[in-house]
C-alpha cells in the first residue's frame, strides 16, 4: 500500500523535532520522541526524511537561512564599512547561534559524529559562505587584484561560528565583541585609520 505524505504530519514532525533538538540536542533526541510528540510512529519520519540527519538539515536550514537574511537587512542599513563587518562578525559569532543556541549545537553535535563517507543532505554551507562573501564584499576595501583576497574568509567566519556555538554549550564564553573589534583591526586597520 502506498503512504499518502501529509503537509500536515510532515509539519508536526518538523516542529516536534525543532523543539526537541533545541531543548534536548542532536544525540538525546531520538527519532521515537520525534514521532511520539509529532503524534505518529517512527516508520512515518522515515516517509519523509531518510534520516535523523536529513530531518535536521529540514529544520536547520530554513531557520539559518532566515536568520542570515536578516541579518543581511541589518548590514544593508548600515553605511560605514566598519561597522557593516563589525555587524556581520557579531551577528554570525553571537546573534545567531544565540537565536536558538540548542538548534545550533544540534548541527554541530550531528555534523561532528556524521559519517564522512554520506555527504551532507543540503548545500547550507555553500549557500551560507556565498550570502557572506556579498556582505563582505560591501564591507571591505575594494581588492585590487581581484576578489582573491577575501574568498576564504567566508569558511573562516563560519569555522569560528561552529567554534564559538561549542564554546558557549561548554560555558566558555570569550568576549565576543573584543574578538570582533580585534579582526575588524586584522582586515581593516586599527580603527582611528579608517
Amino acid at each position: 500500500m502506498v503512504q499518502v505524505k501529509k503537509e500536515t504530519v510532515r509539519n508536526a514532525i518538523l516542529d516536534s523535532a525543532r523543539d526537541l533538538f533545541s531543548e534536548r540536542g542532536y544525540h538525546r533526541t531520538t527519532l521515537q520522541d520525534i514521532a511520539q510528540l509529532a503524534g505518529t510512529g517512527v516508520s512515518s519520519l522515515y516517509s519523509y526524511f531518510p534520516s535523523k540527519l536529513h530531518l535536521l538539515y529540514a529544520v536547520i536550514e530554513p531557520w539559518e537561512k532566515e536568520c542570515f537574511e536578516q541579518l543581511e537587512a541589518r548590514v544593508r542599513t548600515i553605511k560605514k564599512p566598519r561597522e557593516k563587518l563589525r555587524v556581520i562578525l557579531l551577528g554570525i559569532w553571537r546573534d545567531i547561534p544565540m537565536d536558538n543556541i540548542g538548534l545550533a549545537n544540534s548541527h554541530i553535535e550531528a555534523l561532528a559524529s556524521a559519517d564522512p563517507a554520506e555527504k551532507k543532505p543540503s548545500p547550507l554551507l555553500a549557500w551560507t559562505e556565498a550570502r557572506l562573501m556579498t556582505m563582505i564584499e560591501g564591507a571591505l576595501p575594494k581588492d585590487q587584484g581581484g576578489r582573491g583576497r577575501y574568498d576564504l574568509l567566508p569558511h573562516l567566519f563560519m569555522m569560528a561560528y561552529d567554534g564559538f556555538v561549542i564554546n558557549r554549550r561548554l560555558n566558555d564564553l570569550r568576549d565576543i565583541e573584543k574578538l570582533v573589534d580585534a579582526m575588524c583591526d586584522i582586515l581593516m586597520g586599527p580603527e582611528n585609520e579608517s
